[in-house]
């Protein structure tokens, strides 16, 4: 029996690291390298006008707890933050849609945790569950036992998720996604104008997003 429940430990552990490998080879080979895609989009005067986002200095990362990349970048994403010039902010959203499948399910957890002050800290738990534990946080009785494992209240977490703030981030999300035709993640909006897809390895492709946004100029690779 011990030699058995070894095994399926080595073939769990193998099968997760042959999976971390093909992820990160598919980013380096087919994401940094990709030439049929475009990775920087200008929208158009109108579409800026029209746009839901109300400040225009802002960088908004497009994400999903479902997302490889997302959680790979983290880190990444977090020294960005740190650098973004005084009078700006660096905004995270899920990106959302009508839908509930696909990556977009996991948006109301976001916008509830959100709500609740506490998404921060529960961000890595989350990509965990869903991209290392195969835990379905759209499904109410895994997103639960989730919750208890963290130690929120579930009553706590269902309220919040029933509150004005939590639909109207909801909405709001669904609004900003739409308007920018966010398909993938991770995605960034840039002061309104710039939907940058990332196309050169950090910090460099921070050094892109922060001179689309202080200098409405693209760098060179």
């Amino acid at each position: 029996m011990f030699r058995n429940k070894g095994f399926f430990i080595g073939y769990t552990l193998l099968v997760i690291l042959i999976s971390s490998l093909i992820t990160t080879a598919y980013f380096h080979y087919f994401v940094l390298n990709q030439n049929t895609q475009e990775t920087l989009i200008s929208v158009s005067d109108s579409e800026i006008a029209n746009s839901p986002i109300k400040d225009d200095k802002t960088i908004i990362e497009f994400f999903s707890y479902g997302c490889h990349y997302c959680a790979i970048n983290e880190e990444n994403v977090a020294q960005l933050e740190k650098r973004m010039p005084e009078g700006s902010r660096f905004i995270r959203l899920h990106i959302s849609s009508d839908k509930t499948a696909g990556l977009v399910r996991f948006a109301p957890m976001f916008a509830t945790l959100s709500v609740m002050g506490i998404e921060s800290q529960h961000r890595q738990s989350a990509y965990k569950a869903v991209l290392e534990d195969n835990i379905d946080l759209s499904d109410n009785s895994q997103l639960e036992n989730w919750l208890k494992a963290n130690g929120i209240d579930v009553a706590q977490y269902q309220q919040a998720s029933q509150s004005e703030e939590a639909k109207a981030l909801l909405a709001y999300m669904k609004a900003v996604t739409a308007h920018y035709n966010i398909d993938a993640t991770p995605s960034f909006v840039v002061g309104k104008k710039w939907i940058a897809l990332q196309d050169r390895e950090f910090p460099a492709f921070s050094d892109q997003l922060l001179s689309l946004l202080e200098h409405d100029k693209a760098l060179d690779k």
